[in-house]
């Protein structure tokens, strides 16, 4: 049996911790030696070398405490039940799809709701007692990772709750983006050389960026006679954030500190308009399939799904008669499709499902505060929630880039 996940990258992270000790030890030593100081070249070097040790140690921490956690559950299970495989409780932990719509939300929304509301009683002039809320202080609440994709009997409602979603252990992190993928395996000869095979990962540097909104102001008293505060929370600032994060997800122009999005990311394949929307998406799906990958979801915009939909259901239908598209579970061609809003222009993706991930640290943030402008003078607060979200492209020929048009 081959060792387990966590302590393969234990070492791996503290040998590359160790490499960075040793670089920026020898630029120093080096200068120390010739008795002068560092070059503006040496100091860059090693100030990165440091930076990236002090990286890498963070993450060893993390994971080691996650070995810490995994052991103790398996020694748990061992008493229980059958044992926990490696894989089976850091998926749990750590993966899953973002709960930002549907119940998974309302749930987010609630406990939000909860903790950043709380009771207080108030005495009036006639002597009596009445429960009220008002706004107070800083709440960090988990996002639930969903283990399944949308909710029975439901399509997903973003392509949110599709994508794969991964607590990173740093906000500055790094993973392996497959830039070559060329197969030659074939039959060969006694004493003959085996063909190579060539598949090339590149390191890619990534990092968690803030992505927040702000409401409106609030008349402080609105909060304590309104009880539809929760709603507020959930249907205003949940959904715009769930909005901008798949805005980025898809559409990150890369600039500043926006997220290089699937769209425009490198290497992904491309397929041109081809007769209808129909025709497009199949040899989309033909693309994927052809270089071994499954398609996994279909992203559509709303304009695209509603084409479809009068396609097969006009003087059309006897064209495409047959073709599997199904309006409940929002189905087309067999594939899961959404209906995403931040697609550009005449535009569809298709995705094998293990080409991307959304990383988070796993964290909604959400604040109530007086303390903005003339705010408190004028008995007004105001919320702001944010979380912070990062975008993996592991296999960009996973993607297919289709347009549903012609230009």
């Amino acid at each position: 049996m081959g060792e387990p996940t966590m302590s393969i990258r234990k070492k791996n992270l503290r040998e590359a911790a160790q490499a960075a000790c040793a670089t920026a030890r020898e630029i120093a030593e080096k200068a120390q030696a010739e008795n002068r100081n560092f070059t503006t070249d040496e100091k860059a070097a090693y100030d990165e070398a440091m930076q990236r040790a002090r990286d890498l140690t963070d993450q060893l921490k993390a994971v080691t405490a996650d070995e810490e956690v995994l052991a103790n559950a398996r020694a748990l299970a061992d008493e229980v039940g059958p044992a926990i495989k490696d894989g089976d409780l850091i998926a749990a932990a750590k993966s899953g799809h973002l709960g930002l719509t549907g119940r998974r939300a309302k749930s987010l929304a609630r406990n939000i709701a909860d903790n950043a509301l709380r009771p207080v009683t108030i005495t009036g002039p006639d002597g009596l007692r009445a429960k009220s809320v008002i706004a107070s202080g800083s709440h960090s609440t988990s996002m639930p990772m969903a283990d399944t994709i949308g909710e029975m009997g439901k399509p997903p409602q973003s392509l949110l709750d599709v994508l794969i979603a991964q607590t990173v252990a740093s906000p500055a992190y790094s993973y392996l983006r497959q830039t070559t993928r060329t197969n030659n395996a074939a039959t060969v000869a006694e004493g003959a050389t085996k063909p190579t095979s060539v598949y090339t990962l590149t390191s890619t540097d990534a990092r968690l960026r803030v992505i927040a909104h702000l409401s409106e102001q609030v008349p402080s008293y609105t909060l304590s006679d309104n009880a539809a505060v929760q709603r507020f929370v959930e249907d205003e600032l949940l959904f715009g954030l769930r909005t901008a994060v798949e805005a980025q997800v898809v559409n990150g122009d890369g600039s500043g500190e926006n997220l290089t999005g699937i769209c425009g990311t490198s290497g992904i394949q491309s397929q041109a308009f081809a007769t209808d929307i129909l025709t497009s998406v199949r040899k989309g799906i033909t693309k994927l399939e052809a270089t071994g990958y499954t398609p996994g979801v279909l992203a559509v915009s709303a304009g695209d799904w509603e084409a479809l939909e009068l396609l097969t259901a006009t003087s059309g239908a006897t064209d495409v008669r047959g073709v599997p598209v199904d309006a409940v579970a929002r189905r087309l061609w067999g594939v899961q499709t959404v209906v995403c809003g931040s697609l550009p222009a005449k535009t569809a993706l298709m995705l094998d499902l293990s080409a991307v991930t959304v990383d988070s640290d796993g964290v909604i943030d959400t604040r109530w505060s007086d303390a903005v402008s003339d705010d408190f003078q004028k008995n007004y607060v105001r919320a702001r929630t944010e979380g912070r979200f990062g975008l993996s492209v592991y296999k960009p020929m996973g993607v297919v880039k289709i347009a549903t048009a012609s230009a």
